[in-house]
């Protein structure tokens, strides 16, 4: 048998629920809202015009846009033609989003209009974008684009029921920086919901956070990183209603928790620090009664913001330790948070833990190590980039590079990471990329990136920099020179000018100085 008679397209949980429930509430953004057989109708349109534009079972196609219904609709309709979705963060410039979308093949780029700017002007660079392939929404199409909603014409004939699977099903990707500077994309198939255990581990997910079929979960983190967009796919599953906030602002937060009896959110550290600084008079004027979960992770939450969250907001506060490339990992829940507020809980649903020596060997309880984990949801490894992947594997285990502690009772401590990678507000940042762009500047003969703590963000970029001799650049001059290569959160807030760069005799840069240098600072 070949690979399209073996494999079966993957479960579409949007027909389930427009049968089930046509005129429930699928989703509620700020200026419209879809019942599950709207959504249903929409796309399964988008997904003919896609078809007719070139878009076929296996390819993959890229966006880019605020949290917006448009995001369900696209998603959706892809799973109709098991076509991947590729995830760009809305704070990118030109040549990250070249990257990422050539690098995953895809076959086109739908895009909030007012990105149009720092796409459509660089079009000759896309060359595996199809000619119709920038697709516009939002506003008016600008010239060289596609509008969206012409791709709801319903006049397109198409069996797409009568589709047969992909010989080879599409990659849904969110990228993640590494350590050479370029992005890898972490890739998961688009029947990803058949592989064994998934199911499983979503429905403990469900589980364990009492999610219910009348789930109303409020998206607030951006839709580019993996952990808004399982909880949104889980709420899609249960047949819940999604609520969609463009961007985070804490005072609408909660006025939508109210407004919509919210029952489940996704938080990262920088968020709940934000909510804990809104005013009380305010927080206490409303009733935020309906919140059963708030879910925090991506990045370190400080012990004290944990307890104070749950102070202020009710036992709603779960916090748990995952990645991009291996999904959710550990959980704590409220109650056990009061007790070990310094640890990210036990190990999730299937997972297994094993904490590592620099050998390789596994380590005792209560002893640090490199974390390794195994589960059904991992991701299938980075797009065209074997050598990342073998990387990150230790046999069928994978790290994301963290140290860590577990102690006698199974609770996890994340101590330290073993590689330079900074989080700020729950994104990761990479050094080496900024290293790289800075390095271009013609007045820097040298330059190093680290974290600096930031009580507020967790950790915001610094930059060490070295002029050539008779050169001269400013700390504003340098700031201005990142915003056309970086995204405005990469840009360092802290640039430190230096003689030279402290170096191991092999040229390795040594960070551990450099931090050092920035305390007190």
């Amino acid at each position: 048998m070949n690979d399209e008679q073996t494999r079966s397209k993957p479960t579409n949980f949007l027909e389930i629920h427009a049968g089930n429930h046509p005129d429930k509430t699928a989703i509620i953004g700020l200026e419209r809202s879809f019942t599950y057989g709207e959504l249903r109708k929409r796309a399964r349109t988008l997904a003919k015009n896609l078809y007719k534009l070139g878009i076929r079972p296996g390819d993959q196609i890229a966006m880019m846009s605020y949290n917006m219904p448009e995001c369900s609709e696209v998603a959706n309709s892809l799973v109709y033609l098991e076509v991947g979705l590729v995830s760009v963060g809305f704070m990118m410039q030109p040549p990250e989003i070249e990257y990422i979308v050539d690098n995953s093949d895809s076959k086109a780029i739908i895009f909030w209009h007012e990105f149009a700017d720092r796409i459509l002007p660089y079009k000759d660079k896309y060359k595996k974008v199809l000619p119709d392939g920038f697709i516009a929404f939002g506003g008016p199409a600008a010239e060289g684009s596609l509008e969206f909603e012409s791709l709801f014409d319903d006049s397109v004939e198409m069996d797409l029921d009568g589709l047969p699977p992909a010989k080879n099903a599409g990659n849904a990707m969110i990228y993640t920086s590494g350590t050479t500077g370029r992005p890898k994309g972490a890739a998961r198939s688009t029947d990803f919901v058949n592989r064994p255990g998934v199911l499983d581990y979503l429905f403990t997910s469900i589980s364990f956070l009492k999610m219910v079929p009348d789930e109303v979960h409020l998206v607030c983190c951006p839709l580019y990183h993996s952990a808004p967009s399982y909880f949104a796919t889980v709420t899609g599953i249960l047949g819940g209603t999604t609520v969609y906030q463009p961007r985070f602002d804490p005072e609408q937060f909660l006025e939508l928790v109210e407004k919509y009896k919210v029952t489940s959110t996704h938080l990262v550290p920088t968020m709940v620090t934000r909510l804990l600084n809104v005013s009380e008079d305010f927080s206490k004027s409303l009733d935020l009664t309906s919140m059963r979960s708030a879910v925090c992770g991506a990045a370190p939450l400080f012990p004290e913001y944990k307890l104070a969250f749950l102070d202020r907001y009710g036992p709603c506060l779960y916090e748990y330790y995952g990645s991009t490339e291996t999904g959710l990992n550990t959980f704590i829940t409220p109650e056990e948070m009061r007790q070990r507020p310094s640890s990210v809980g036990k190990a999730f649903a299937d997972n297994e833990l094993k904490i590592v020596d620099v050998m390789g060997d596994e380590l005792p309880d209560g002893e640090r190590g490199v974390l390794y984990v195994y589960n059904a949801i991992m991701m299938d490894g980075y797009y065209k980039n074997e050598s990342a992947t073998k990387e990150a594997y230790m046999d069928k285990f994978l790290t994301a590079g963290d140290v860590a502690i577990r102690d006698k009772d199974g609770y996890v401590f994340i101590v330290d990471r073993v590689k330079d990678m900074i989080i700020r507000g729950g994104v990761n940042i990479y050094p080496a990329e900024i290293e790289e762009a800075l390095n271009t500047m013609p007045a820097i003969m040298d330059a190093a990136v680290v974290g600096k703590h930031d009580k507020e963000l967790g950790e915001s970029v610094a930059a060490f920099i070295v002029l050539y001799d008779g050169e001269k650049a400013t700390e504003t001059e340098i700031q201005q020179y990142c915003k056309d290569k970086l995204a405005s959160y990469k840009i360092p807030s802290t640039i430190i000018f230096m003689e030279d760069i402290p170096r191991t005799p092999t040229g390795k840069i040594l960070k551990r100085k450099l931090r050092e240098t920035l305390e007190g600072r």
